[in-house]
């Protein structure tokens, strides 16, 4: 990971992953993963905003989105490619959670399409608006700080006479930066009009579209599953190639979801970060990993180690725990702690002495 990069880290803890291409512009690639059901897919903004997968299923009667990305450019720029697949209107906005890369580019559909439905489960809504919309009103004051940084950084190399492609490297990186301050200015936050509980279906041109709860990395995730297709679209549920455990997390509820989405035996498994190929695999790996992290916890808990000391112990194994889901790549490896491991051996000790939470306190 740049160094720069722990300047921004309340960013980071939603936003991006250490694991950069040089491109650093997001912009949307599609492939169709069924009948009617297209991904599309971006890489980052710069290396400050990483943003979530959208998928689009057509019909008829027109279109239902699974979340929108983490900027209106995202969702315009998805926007701009659906056009060229279908001329139906965006008639319902799934918000697959509270994160902000998959929601804070919904003003975009809402302002094309007046009557739209956006959908998310009731606990998502809440999150929204407590706890999403001020983390970003928080980094809207640290994103400056840390683009003047970048800045340095460029005048600095200049003064030393580093070899020009580096200066042409960060200057694009620091123009992307630039660029996604400037969309996250632009967001206007725009909430779900319609919340479910436990499940809700959607028919739509004669496809049936099963919207579902879970608690596994937030308290409203929702999942989505087309049972005559057998197409299955997890949200961050599933992330590839590392599971994402910040901003929540349920251990127990977690591993029980990634069972029942095994049992759907779907034929596509669409993830909420990654490609949809091998994803069916990666659910039975991800299993696998939870249970064995967990139960290492319980395991450190019945002899006594406090949790910082059970963090400490099983962290010792995160190579041969990596490994389980095929990670063994040395420059996704420093990622796997900070992103999924230590947060998922410190949620699922606090939950042996009691139950979880993501939701902010009642107000009074």
């Amino acid at each position: 990971m740049p160094q720069r990069l722990a300047a921004c880290a309340t960013l980071l803890a939603i936003l991006a992953f250490p694991f950069f291409a040089r491109d650093y512009t997001a912009r949307p690639s599609v492939q169709k993963v069924g009948d009617g059901v297209f991904l599309f897919t971006s890489s980052r903004h710069g290396d400050v905003g990483f943003v979530g997968n959208s998928v689009a299923i057509l019909s008829d009667e027109g279109v239902l989105l699974f979340d929108a990305g983490c900027v209106p450019s995202d969702s315009a720029a998805v926007l701009t490619e659906l056009r060229k697949l279908t001329d139906k209107p965006v008639r319902y906005l799934v918000n697959s959670h509270w994160h902000w890369d998959h929601w804070q580019g919904n003003q975009t559909y809402k302002a094309a399409f007046p009557g739209l439905q956006i959908i998310s489960q009731e606990n998502t809504r809440i999150l929204m608006r407590d706890v999403s919309v001020p983390r970003t009103q928080s980094d809207l004051k640290d994103l400056p700080l840390y683009i003047a940084s970048v800045e340095k950084d460029v005048a600095t190399k200049r003064a030393a006479h580093v070899p020009d492609a580096e200066i042409r490297d960060l200057e694009q990186l620091l123009a992307a930066d630039k660029s996604f301050l400037a969309q996250k200015q632009s967001v206007r936050f725009t909430y779900p009009n319609f919340t479910y509980s436990e499940s809700a279906t959607v028919w739509l041109g004669g496809r049936e579209i099963r919207l579902l709860h879970a608690q596994a990395i937030t308290s409203g995730d929702t999942y989505l599953y087309l049972p005559k297709e057998k197409i299955l679209v997890t949200g961050d549920i599933l992330v590839r190639p590392i599971p994402f455990a910040v901003g929540g997390t349920f251990p127990t509820d977690w591993i029980a979801t990634l069972q029942k989405l095994i049992a759907l035996d779907a034929t596509v498994v669409v993830p909420g970060h990654g490609e949809p190929e091998g994803a069916k695999h990666a659910l039975e790996q991800d299993l696998r990993l939870f249970q064995k992290a967990a139960q290492e916890v319980r395991d450190a808990k019945a002899r006594g180690l406090s949790e910082n000391q059970a963090v400490e112990a099983v962290g010792k194994e995160e190579v041969e725990l990596a490994a389980i889901i095929g990670v063994n790549d040395p420059k996704l490896l420093p990622a796997f702690k900070p992103y999924f491991l230590d947060i998922f051996l410190r949620r699922a000790y606090q939950e042996l002495d009691h139950p979880l939470t993501d939701l902010p306190p009642a107000k009074l």
